[in-house]
């Protein structure tokens, strides 16, 4: 086996001994991470908690919180996909830029996905108004 080989398969058991200890020892997830209540849950005479259209409210804030992560995660596999296509590349030129390009495009999307959820939370700290962030379905007689 030569040297490189076993570097790298050093180096990548010592990537999955340690992928494997963060998995035992993280923290479960939790589907739901907001709490479905007050204009997203209504109360009726026989029962309370029932859901409303309101809910969508929640559910699409939910739904947002998990993409963000989403979009994390697919950006940093794809800047490992493109590591590792580098570093098998063997120096053939395509491969090193076609790992180069995947990199890059990795970084990219993050900072732009990134930046877009900055960018409405400064104009909202800025201005005053939380409604951008907030995605609210209207109600007759509410005034929003």
């Amino acid at each position: 086996m030569s040297t490189k080989a076993a570097k790298f398969l050093n180096k990548f058991s010592s990537f999955v001994a340690a992928l494997a200890f963060y998995l035992t020892v993280a923290t479960p997830a939790r589907a739901q991470t907001l709490t479905w209540s007050g204009v997203c849950v209504g109360t009726t005479e026989n029962s309370t908690d029932v859901a409303t259209l309101q809910g969508l409210e929640c559910l699409i804030a939910n739904v947002f919180t998990v993409i963000i992560t989403i979009i994390g995660l697919a950006g940093f596999v794809m800047f490992v996909v493109g590591g590792i296509t580098w570093m098998l590349s063997g120096g053939d030129s395509g491969k090193v830029q076609s790992a180069r390009g995947s990199m890059t495009y990795a970084v990219v999307g993050m900072v732009v996905a990134l930046s877009a959820f900055i960018i409405l939370n400064l104009i909202a700290s800025f201005t005053g108004i939380s409604l951008i962030t907030q995605f609210r379905i209207p109600v007759a007689g509410d005034g929003t």
